[in-house]
């Protein structure tokens, strides 16, 4: 547009007095910066709204950067309008400075650590204490002091004191500069920067009051279980074990003698920045300042043996069964899926068996004896006698289920509960926390005597067994991991198939489809993480690494404990997108802040609250400059028919129409005030008119046959005016010449621009074409754009898509062809206003697509009378003249 209003500047305008010449270009100068950065605030805008709905990990600093720079631009546009009007509305800068500051808020509110003690003994803690100590430790401080079931002693290192080892070390500020701008995606980067920044905590030295605390309780501790007292230095970070479980994304230090504990709680500190740590909070949301660790110590159980109880099945929370693991000696080997485990599962209305399985489980890890210098773990082997035993017996796995449903029943939800027996047969609970649920209910549970489903017909089987720890199936490429360290090697799309589960997979989850493990539980870790990520997984198949091999394509059906040769269609469904941020610190912020970004409630500019003061949102503020501008730049009065600038355009459509002539683009009989289409010269404008004045283009009722009743009124309310005697919505602006056309429309809560030139001359000749917006969801929004992208590119258009905004171009096409192409566009117009209310479901796109090519923009469906007789021209014709011979066809010829 700004290219050809020059032509205000030149020959088409009157000749005056240099002063006056120069307060007009001002005038222009100002009009084009505001146009410019309306254009650029609503792709802010977009990109906004794509961060928070794509269903892609983002980060607080973006969210920030973009946020500022949205404000900053209308801030501008403010500016230019009141430079415009010569300072008509200065209630703009009240109105973006109110926005901004509340904007702004929480996104740059960085959190920071009350002060407080350092240490406090678990006799001290409660849930209410998540701030201070964590999850971990708040809620084992809640299971021993106010749920009254026996736990180990200890106490919790602050992560205030965290905080305060980062400050007056000076890591803080050198983490933070390492951590800037990473991307998560980018492994090999990432585990470097990781691995330099966990080298820096550990050289680093503990400060002299932190170290002093541990000691005393320490000696605490050894006064009551004598001078040998170990202890476990668990990771009790911020933020875990609450909505992100954080499931084994941080390390755990076991049987710790009194003077390692400082260097023990710096290695757990350092855990902070490892690879699947960063990988993992930053994809689930939260940023480096909301995951503070603080450590839990608490005295060593020297198990006889261990393991993870969930109250619940997570796979299948309508069931009411008890689900327990159970592994010889400490519980390592069942929550990193190392080791193979007994399984339970238990009736909750009289704890009677619904299934019970016994593992062969040949070694077990136990603790070093107590004058080993530093303490830690070893494995040995199982004596043979005990290899085939159950780990629990009746008795006690009833007690272990009972007291899991009294934490249940304390707590008020679902429980992932990790617990111990000593020597003794005594029983311990070490860690209680919310269970993790799948992002899609399977029909079958996690059980392992759960009956396999049949395999299809015809199928080639791979193998069959196994536990399903999260449900779903999923096909692709098997990738034989044989160490860690191929992580980095593992493709987009692959089946990881591995060993054992790992935590350590976390890196690579947004590159895999499904996992596949020889050992493993579904009560492990990664079995929490992969239900968090929605990945189907099939753990304890033991064989997978020799069945399957490198490369094969294979299909899993994790619910039915199969696999298959080769890619099976019937299997493979489109899993809805898991949101894997809903719910964290970042997703909140930035949520709460795109409320005043967003939302358009000034549509009618008739209405009294289009004001200044009536801005409710920055979108609000950028509408309101633009129609504004448009009022001033061509000297358009409140009423119509008034305009100085500008005529009304009377063409049978429920629009108001305004056009400004540049010159040529009426004729030079049409009237002062109100023109006919027969008035219409210019030949961009007149296409795209043809186009929207198609009969078979519906401008008032429903579309499709989905949109009845209620919804339909709600659709006709939001583009109904009732103050324009049947006219929908405010003025839309036809700024023409003979050879171009910009094409501002509004209809209720989505625009259009459509800039054309189009003329004799091949190469000036393009379409240029925007759509934004809708009263819908985000997500029916979304689809409308990509609906009227594969439109448009069908067309030939050259197409960029990016939430509900929509851009195309076309260029360097006769005049003919361009004018089938803008009439093509008016019929668009016309016929996707509603369908944002009515695509729920990103497969009924490729349906309305196929339906206007056929001329049935009313999208009546053949049951319901389908496209009237006249209607269907053969269209297609209008496509690409490269893939459908010459544009033109039968019905409505062009002028």
């Amino acid at each position: 547009m700004l290219k050809f209003l020059n032509m205000l500047l030149g020959s088409q305008r009157p000749k005056g007095t240099s002063k006056e010449e120069d307060a007009v270009k001002r005038k222009y100068d100002f009009f084009k910066s505001l146009l410019i950065k309306n254009n650029r605030s609503l792709e802010l805008l977009t990109e906004l709204e794509h961060l928070l709905y794509e269903n892609k990990p983002f980060t607080m600093d973006q969210v920030l950067a973009l946020s500022e720079d949205l404000i900053s631009m209308v801030y501008d546009i403010a500016e230019d309008l009141n430079a415009l009007s010569q300072g008509r509305y200065p209630g703009l800068f009240d109105a973006t400075e109110r926005l901004g500051i509340i904007i702004l808020k929480d996104l740059v509110h960085r959190r920071k650590r009350k002060k407080s003690e350092l240490i406090l003994p678990l006799r001290a803690l409660s849930a209410s204490m998540t701030d201070e100590v964590g999850g971990k430790a708040a809620n084992l401080g809640e299971v021993a002091n106010r749920a009254g079931l026996p736990t180990p002693q200890g106490f919790a290192i602050s992560a205030y004191a965290c905080q305060h080892f980062l400050s007056s070390t000076g890591l803080a500020e050198r983490i933070e500069n390492r951590m800037r701008g990473i991307d998560v995606k980018d492994t090999e980067t990432l585990m470097a920067i990781c691995e330099e920044i966990q080298h820096l905590i550990q050289a680093a030295e503990v400060p002299e009051e932190i170290a002093r605390g541990m000691a005393r309780e320490m000696e605490a501790l050894a006064a009551l279980y004598g001078p040998r007292v170990r202890v476990s230095v668990r990771s009790s970070a911020t933020c875990e074990d609450s909505e992100a479980t954080f499931a084994g994304q941080h390390t755990t230090v076991l049987n710790v003698c009194a003077a390692r504990v400082p260097e023990a709680w710096k290695e757990v500190v350092a855990s902070t920045f490892s690879p699947r740590a960063v990988y993992y909070r930053r994809t689930k949301g939260y940023s480096d300042q909301d995951v503070i660790m603080a450590v839990l110590c608490v005295t060593m159980i020297d198990a006889r043996a261990s393991g993870v109880l969930y109250t619940h099945d997570p796979n299948q929370l309508s069931s009411n069964d008890i689900l327990v693991s159970a592994a010889w000696g400490l519980g390592v080997s069942v929550v990193d899926g190392s080791g193979t485990t007994d399984f339970a599962r238990l009736r909750r209305k009289d704890l009677s068996f619904a299934a019970r399985e016994v593992a062969i489980k040949p070694r077990r890890l136990v603790l070093n004896p107590e004058q080993t210098e530093g303490g830690g773990i070893r494995e040995e082997l199982v004596p043979p006698e005990l290899r085939g035993e159950s780990c629990l017996d009746d008795a006690r796995l009833r007690q272990l289920a009972a007291y899991g449903l009294k934490l249940e029943e304390h707590y008020d939800q679902p429980l992932d509960i990790e617990w111990a027996q000593d020597q003794q047969g005594r029983l311990f609970i070490l860690q209680a926390r919310p269970l993790g649920a799948s992002q899609q209910e399977s029909g079958e549970g996690c059980s392992l005597d759960v009956d396999e489903h049949e395999p299809l017909h015809g199928r080639e089987v791979v193998l069959r067994g196994g536990a399903m720890a999260a449900a779903g199936s999923a096909a692709g490429q098997a990738y034989i991991l044989t160490s860690d360290h191929n992580l980095t090697a593992v493709p987009q799309g692959a089946i990881l198939v591995a060993r054992q589960t790992s935590p350590t997979y976390v890196p690579v989850m947004d590159r895999i489809r499904a996992i596949i493990t020889d050992v493993g539980s579904v009560t492990g870790h990664m079995a929490s993480v992969a239900r968090e990520f929605g990945i189907p997984t099939l753990v304890g198949v033991e064989n997978a690494t020799l069945r399957i091999q490198q490369g094969e394509e294979i299909t899993v059906d994790a619910g039915g404990r199969i696999v298959y040769r080769g890619i099976v269609p019937e299997l493979i469904r489109d899993k809805p997108c898991v949101n894997l941020m809903k719910g964290s610190p970042v997703y909140k912020a930035a949520q709460a802040a795109l409320k005043h970004m967003s939302p358009l409630t000034l549509t009618d500019p008739k209405a009294e609250n289009f004001t200044p003061e009536g801005c409710r949102s920055l979108h609000d503020i950028i509408r309101f400059a633009h129609e504004k501008s448009m009022r001033e730049m061509f000297r358009i009065g409140d009423e119509m028919e008034d305009a100085e600038g500008a005529v009304r355009l009377r063409c049978g459509l429920p629009l108001n129409i305004l056009v400004v002539d540049l010159g040529g683009g009426l004729t030079p009989t049409a009237p002062k005030k109100v023109v006919e289409l027969e008035h219409i010269k210019s030949a961009p404008f007149q296409a795209l008119l043809h186009g929207m004045t198609d009969p078979g283009v519906r401008w008032l009722g429903g579309v499709g046959v989905s949109l009845s009743g209620l919804a339909t009124i709600m659709a006709e309310s939001i583009l109904h005016d009732p103050t324009q005697d049947g006219d929908m919505g405010g003025p839309n602006y036809a700024v023409v010449s003979d050879h171009y056309l910009n094409f501002n429309t509004r209809l209720g809560y989505h625009f259009a621009v459509v800039d054309s030139f189009c003329g004799p001359e091949i190469n000036d000749n393009y379409i240029v074409f925007s759509f934004k917006g809708g009263a819908a969801d985000i997500a029916r929004r979304s689809r409308r754009a990509k609906l009227i992208a594969q439109i448009l590119k069908r067309l030939g258009f050259k197409m960029e898509v990016k939430g509900d905004m929509v851009r195309g171009e076309i260029k360097k096409y006769a005049q003919s062809d361009l004018k089938q192409k803008l009439d093509m566009v008016g019929r668009l117009l016309g016929a996707v206003r509603l369908l944002d209310m009515l695509l729920s479901d990103d497969g009924q796109i490729g349906w309305y697509v196929e339906e206007f090519f056929k001329g049935n923009y009313t999208f009546e469906r053949p049951e319901d009378g389908g496209v009237k007789p006249g209607v269907a021209a053969s269209l297609e014709e209008a496509a690409s003249p490269e893939e459908n011979g010459p544009p033109g066809g039968p019905g409505h010829p062009l002028p």
